[in-house]
């Protein structure tokens, strides 16, 4: 009985092995190869969606694989092969309105996406010729217009090997690890060889927790080793803490300031060599200008104040739908719930700490930007205007204004202040609305 339970056993096996393709990267012959032709063909019916399986760096630009490619096929979604490792793909497909009523037409250097979308009733193609054959037709593609604003993992490390590297003139580097604590314990447990650790609470000070002074903010960065010619790569393990840093790198005047799209998450996922312990850099005597070097990054109370009452601007709250329309406030240290009137609502996440609309799937990299111009479409934010985005007090309007500036805005800026200074300043503090609105973005100030 034993042996006939065996032979089952491995009979099972066979046929089960025998219905999947011997290569990972090969098609199943039940899902149908378009050419270039019918691709572009099937892309003038509205109801077919393209997606990039390839990672989130090379869909905004980065050639990594140096086929002389940079950035997709104009117009598709981007939903990386390796997400499948990282949660539900019908939660992921459906956050980009993408239903089992589209065609879906998959292309990347890994279309193993394809079987799996099948098997779960979508109607899927492949376009197994992808992005190569589609540019030597001279068809178009895009990019992220700054996509060198954020640095692919392998680019860091190849860098700091001292390998060559595209978008790079050579000038002075400092890899900074941004986040909050004094002592840096987290950096201290690991962080990217090289990298130096920076405390966000040297450049912003409570009780409003506003950036220090001007003064102060360029003793910092002396003390950083960094001057205005320095190029500043930072990262964490929240984007949050890295984009507030950069931010206010940009607003000193550093001229070439980087973010590591996925941070210290990706950096270990990719299996690179980590460090323990910390270091100081060796100080520089001078930044190499008078600071500010960028004043309108960032805007104060007086300035925010006129955003609203001008219809070539808009004041954008990236905060969770529960505190925009007062049933919490967000924070412990903030007392005064609700919004501030005549507003914009540009979403943000499910509460302070986090920033899900504004990240993809992975949760520490961008989102892909032509989701996040869909979404402020949705939500009649004109970034033709003048944007200023404030949250509680700086730290997710810095992430949203970074990537902004990377979508190649160049009227967006950050009101310092926030939701606490506006809500507990005695000149301000009436202007403030709670509930729902009764038409989402049309409140006037």
């Amino acid at each position: 009985m034993k042996k006939i339970l065996l032979v089952l056993s491995v009979m099972l096996f066979v046929i089960g092995c025998s219905n999947k393709s011997e290569n990972p990267g090969e098609v199943s012959k039940k899902i149908e190869v378009l050419s270039t032709r019918k691709v572009k063909k099937s892309l003038k019916n509205q109801n077919t969606v393209l997606i990039d399986t390839r990672s989130y760096d090379e869909y905004n630009g980065w050639d990594i694989k140096e086929t002389g490619i940079q950035g997709h096929i104009s117009g598709a979604y981007n939903l990386p092969a390796s997400s499948l490792e990282h949660g539900d793909i019908e939660d992921f497909l459906d956050r980009k309105g993408i239903t089992k009523d589209n065609e879906i037409i998959l292309y990347g250097d890994d279309i193993s996406m394809s079987e799996v979308l099948s098997d779960k009733g979508y109607n899927v193609y492949v376009y197994e010729k992808g992005i190569k054959e589609w540019t030597e037709k001279k068809n178009s593609i895009e990019k992220l217009p700054k996509y060198e604003s954020l640095v692919p993992v392998s680019w860091v490390k190849k860098l700091l090997e001292g390998k060559e590297v595209p978008e790079y003139d050579g000038r002075p580097v400092k890899v900074i690890n941004a986040g909050w604590g004094k002592k840096g314990k987290f950096h201290k447990n690991g962080h990217i060889p090289g990298s130096y650790y920076v405390h966000t609470g040297w450049f912003e000070v409570g009780p409003l927790w506003n950036r220090v002074s001007d003064e102060n903010i360029k003793a910092e960065l002396e003390k950083l080793g960094i001057t205005k010619e320095t190029l500043v790569i930072v990262y964490g393990e929240d984007p949050m803490p890295a984009a507030r840093f950069a931010i206010i790198c940009k607003y000193a005047g550093v001229e070439d300031v980087r973010v590591v799209n996925g941070g210290w998450k990706a950096w270990q996922e990719a299996g690179y060599s980590t460090e323990e312990g910390i270091e100081y850099p060796q100080p520089v005597d001078d930044f190499g200008t008078e600071v500010p070097g960028n004043p309108d990054i960032i805007i104060d109370l007086p300035e925010a104040e006129n955003y609203l009452k001008s219809d070539q601007s808009d004041l954008v709250s990236i905060r969770s739908w529960k505190e925009y329309i007062g049933k919490t406030s967000g924070y412990d240290y903030i007392k005064p719930r609700g919004r501030i009137r005549g507003d914009k609502w540009g979403m943000g996440g499910s509460d302070p700490w986090h920033l899900e609309d504004y990240r993809a799937e992975y949760g520490t990299y961008m989102r892909p930007y032509n989701e996040i111009l869909e979404m402020w479409e949705d939500l009649k934010i004109n970034t033709d205007k003048n944007i200023a985005f404030y949250c509680g007090t700086g730290w997710r309007a810095s992430e949203v204004l970074f990537y902004a500036d990377a979508m190649g805005l160049d009227k967006v800026s950050l009101y310092d202040g926030g939701w606490k200074e506006w809500s507990e300043n005695p000149e301000t503090e009436n202007e403030i609305l709670k509930g729902e609105p009764e038409k989402l973005n049309e409140e006037k100030y």
